[in-house]
């Protein structure tokens, strides 16, 4: 081959190799050749002897090596001014890697034999040109191991969060598992009593109400879980609302839920209030799982002030405050997540549900543009804030 007269070999050279000194990179560049290879192209194989060291003038090339079930894995990919085939070079060991063309490159390539001719005579050109490649082996080395350090803790991130995962569905099957046990066991209780004629006038009556309530329940359990996997099954339907009237609409949806015994609930609403456009459903929904939590989570039925006012020109608010357990501040990023549960080993108190009822929340409120603030310490009860755009 010869050498291609569109690039200047001596440039090539000192960028390439800096420390050589001029008289080094002339006597170099006359006995290189030039190498053209279009793209997927192998101009180097993993496993195969060579010679010849590569300059890359042009294009692109993939390092790749291959496992040991032949998958190729890409190494690197690299650009003009950078060479390869250098270990082979010097040290008469088989190629490292296969070295492919990405795109139509261009090369300047030394055989060993050439080149050797040139370094006995110039010994000084032979030591600075291995100590660069050297120097280039262990920047190389010193980048790699760092890469592998950070896949590795990529890697081992994803193990502690495939963990994490696998506890919260263990924890939401024994939860779910739990949740329809307790109702279905009554039912299955009263409807065996009923058959057997052991139940009969008023008591049928509050037998009928017992069953019909935990049927609810587990609709309500299922129909969550619908929710929680089927949250985006269309654009919201917007309109203009009366803030009043979905906070009094969430409220009587929480009674039904609770069978009426919901804690007092006061009702703190600023006045003329600007109709808000959203979802009513979506905000509705929302809601009343802020009420819910308010009511599950106040084992002591304390009051729950419900408050909605305007913070500014832009947004109006939906605030929830209970004086119940309260969260602890790790817990209060945590709690949004899908079958998150605050009951902990040595708590006092057990509740109910399948921890899905904030992350719906969540994704309703977002879906609508909109934000959830919490404020809560343990002890201290919790206040939830939704802000909704007016517009």
């Amino acid at each position: 081959m010869v050498l291609n007269q569109t690039i200047d070999a001596v440039s090539l050279l000192a960028r390439v190799f800096p420390s050589l000194r001029a008289e080094d990179l002339q006597a170099l560049s006359e006995v290189a050749t030039f190498g053209s290879y279009p793209a997927k192209t192998d101009i180097v194989r993993e496993g195969e002897h060579g010679t010849t060291m590569y300059i890359l003038a042009s294009g692109q090339v993939d390092i790749l090596v291959h496992a040991k079930d032949g998958h190729e894995i890409l190494v690197d990919t690299i650009g003009p001014d950078c060479y390869f085939g250098e270990m082979s070079f010097f040290g008469h060991s088989v190629r490292m890697a296969t070295i492919r063309s990405r795109t139509a490159c261009e090369t300047l390539e030394l055989e060993q034999q050439a080149f050797m001719s040139i370094a006995q005579k110039r010994t000084e050109l032979l030591q600075n040109l291995l100590n660069q490649i050297i120097g280039h082996l262990r920047r190389n080395d010193r980048a790699v191991i760092r890469e592998l350090n950070i896949k590795n803790q990529v890697i081992q991130e994803a193990y502690a969060d495939l963990a994490e995962q696998e506890e919260l569905r263990s924890q939401f099957i024994a939860t779910l598992a739990h949740e329809l046990r307790t109702p279905l066991t009554s039912i299955r209780g009263f409807l065996g009593l009923i058959n057997q004629g052991a139940i009969t006038g008023e008591s049928l009556k509050v037998a009928l109400r017992s069953i019909t309530r935990n049927i609810e329940s587990m609709v309500g359990l299922v129909n969550n879980m619908l929710i929680l996997y089927e949250m985006s099954p269309g654009a919201p339907n917007y309109d203009y609302l009366n803030p009043t009237d979905v906070v009094v609409e969430a409220l009587n949806a929480t009674q039904a839920a609770t069978d009426g015994k919901a804690p007092l609930i006061r009702l703190n609403i600023a006045d003329n209030l600007p109709q808000l456009l959203a979802d009513k459903s979506d905000v509705v929904l929302a809601l009343r799982a802020l009420l819910e939590n308010a009511v599950k989570f106040n084992p002591e039925q304390k009051p729950v002030e419900v408050r909605v006012f305007v913070p500014n020109q832009q947004e109006v608010a939906f605030q929830v405050r209970d004086e119940g357990i309260g969260i602890s501040e790790e817990a209060h990023e945590r709690i949004f997540d899908p079958f998150f549960r605050l009951e902990e080993p040595g708590n006092t108190h057990l509740f109910p549900g399948l921890g899905i009822g904030l992350t719906i929340a969540k994704l309703k409120v977002e879906r609508l543009n909109g934000r959830i603030e919490v404020q809560s310490a343990p002890g201290e009860g919790s206040t939830f804030t939704i802000y909704l755009p007016l517009q």
